[in-house]
C-alpha cells in the first residue's frame, strides 16, 4: 500500500504532467499552423438577427469544399461586386435562408451557389446589376426584415455596397418549418412565453444564450465557470482541431444521399386526408390547425409587407421557392412506396419527441399552407410575388428536403433572372 507521501507525490506529478502535455500539444499545433487549414464552423451570435455566418477565415481558399466564402461585410460572396458607388449600378438585395444562400454548393469561389448563378444570369440581361447575397441559414421573413433594415442603414457609408433598388426574398420553406414547429408544440405552454414570441421573431436558443451571458456577468459562478472553460476550448489550437476531426463525418459537402434523410417502409395504409393526418400525427383537430395556420401566415405576411414598405425607392419581390414536398410526383404521392421523414428534428426546434410523418402527408400540409399564403399575398397590392413552387421537375433537384443540387440552382436561376428582368421592364 502506498504511503501518504507517495500518493501526494503522484498527485503533484499528475498536476504538473497534464498541463505540460497540453502545452506541448498547443505549441505543436501552433507551429504546424494546422488551425489555419480548417475553418470555424457554425454561426455566431448577432445582436439584430439572432445569429449570423461566422466568417472568420472564410474569405480565402476558394477551392475549399467545407464552406462558402464571405466578403468583408459578412455576406456570402457573389461573382460581381461594385468597387465604387456610382449611379449606373442597379443593386439587388437577395434575402432568404440557406436555400438562397447556397448551402451545399461549396467551392469554386462560390460560383455554383444559387445567388451567384442568379447574378450571372441577371448580368447577361443587364450588366449594371450588382446582387448582394444577404441570405443566411435559418432566416425567416422576420430576420429578412431586420437584415434589410441593417443594409439600408449601412450601405450609404460603403462604396462597395450598391443602393438596394430591388429587394428580393427567395424562400418560403423556413417559415413553413416554423409552422410545423408550432403544430408539433401546440400544447407546450413553455414555448408561448412572451420573450420567445412563438419563435416567429428570434430563436429561443439565442434568448437562452443572452440570459447565460447576463448570468455570468452578474457573478453566477456556474455560468462563469462554463464560460471560462468554453473560452479555453475555443482559443485552443489543439482542442479546436480535435473537435474538428471528431465531428468530421467524411461526407463531402454538396454530395448527400437522400437515403440519409428518409427510409422506405412497406405499408398497407390508405391515402389519408389532411384532417386524419393532423389528428394522428399532431393530435390536432382541424379548427385548431386552421387557427395556427392563419396565425403563422398573418405573421409572415406582416414581415413581408413591412419589408416591402421599408424604402420608397426600392421595388420588392417575394418568390416562393420549390422544395422537395411541392415537387413530389404522382407516383410518389399515390404509389405503394411509403417514406417516413427523418432528419428534420433540428428544422422544427428539436422537439423532445421527433415528429413521425410520411413524405406524402407532409406534402398535403405544405400544399395547404402554401396555397393559403399565396392567396393572402395576392390580396396585398404592395407585394409583387412569383410562385416557383412547381418549377422543379422532380425531387432529384434536391439533395435534402429544402436545398438544390447544382443542376437545379442553374435551371431555377436562369428562369428567375428572365422573370425578374420582365418585371423590371414593366
Amino acid at each position: 500500500m502506498k504511503s501518504k507521501r507517495e500518493i501526494l507525490k503522484s498527485i503533484i506529478y499528475t498536476i504538473l504532467f497534464f498541463p505540460l502535455i497540453f502545452f506541448i500539444l498547443e505549441l505543436t499545433f501552433l507551429l504546424l499552423n494546422k488551425s489555419n487549414d480548417k475553418y470555424i464552423s457554425g454561426t455566431i451570435y448577432d445582436s439584430l438577427t439572432g445569429w449570423r455566418n461566422n466568417c472568420k477565415d472564410k474569405n480565402i481558399n476558394p477551392e475549399n469544399l467545407d464552406f462558402l466564402i464571405c466578403d468583408k461585410h459578412g455576406f456570402i460572396k457573389t461573382p460581381y461586386q461594385t468597387d465604387n458607388r456610382n449611379k449606373n449600378i442597379y443593386g439587388i438585395l437577395l434575402l432568404g435562408n440557406s436555400v438562397a444562400m447556397g448551402e451545399g454548393l461549396y467551392g469554386f469561389n462560390n460560383e455554383k451557389t444559387f445567388a451567384s448563378q442568379l447574378e450571372k444570369n441577371l448580368r447577361k440581361e443587364d450588366s449594371s446589376i450588382d446582387l448582394v447575397n444577404a441570405a443566411y441559414s435559418g432566416f425567416n421573413t422576420w430576420q429578412e426584415h431586420v437584415e434589410t433594415l441593417r443594409y439600408l442603414n449601412s450601405e450609404i457609408f460603403h462604396n462597395d455596397l450598391p443602393s438596394a433598388n430591388l429587394i428580393m426574398s427567395f424562400g418560403g420553406i423556413q417559415d413553413f418549418w416554423n409552422f410545423i414547429r408550432l403544430l408539433s408544440t401546440s400544447n407546450n405552454v413553455k414555448d408561448k412565453e412572451y420573450s420567445f414570441a412563438n419563435g416567429m421573431m428570434i430563436n429561443k436558443t439565442n434568448i437562452e444564450y443572452i440570459n447565460f451571458l447576463t448570468s455570468s456577468s452578474l457573478g453566477n459562478i456556474k455560468s462563469g465557470f462554463f464560460a471560462f472553460v468554453n473560452s479555453i476550448k475555443t482559443s485552443s489550437h489543439f482542442l479546436s482541431n480535435l473537435d474538428y476531426f471528431l465531428s468530421n463525418k467524411n461526407i463531402k459537402p454538396g454530395f448527400y444521399e437522400r437515403t440519409q434523410l428518409s427510409i422506405t417502409i412497406p405499408s398497407s395504409a390508405k391515402i389519408r386526408n389532411l384532417k386524419e393526418i393532423l389528428k394522428d400525427r399532431f393530435d390536432l383537430d382541424f379548427e385548431e390547425y386552421e387557427k395556427i395556420k392563419n396565425y403563422t401566415i398573418q405573421s409572415t405576411i406582416r414581415n413581408i409587407s413591412s419589408t416591402s414598405n421599408l424604402s420608397i425607392d426600392s421595388n420588392y419581390i417575394y418568390i416562393y421557392a420549390p422544395n422537395y414536398f411541392s415537387s413530389l410526383s404522382e407516383d410518389q404521392l399515390n404509389g405503394n412506396n411509403y417514406k417516413y421523414l427523418i432528419g428534420i428534428k433540428h428544422l422544427i426546434g428539436n422537439p423532445k419527441f421527433p415528429l413521425k410523418i410520411l413524405e406524402r402527408e407532409m406534402y398535403l400540409i405544405e400544399k395547404d399552407y402554401r396555397e393559403t399564403l399565396l392567396r393572402e399575398i395576392k390580396n396585398r397590392s404592395n407585394i409583387t410575388f412569383i410562385d416557383y413552387s412547381q418549377k422543379a421537375e422532380s425531387t432529384n433537384w434536391f439533395f435534402d428536403y429544402s436545398h438544390f443540387t447544382e443542376f437545379a440552382a442553374s435551371r431555377l436561376s436562369t428562369n428567375l433572372a428572365k422573370d425578374v428582368i420582365k418585371i423590371l421592364k414593366k
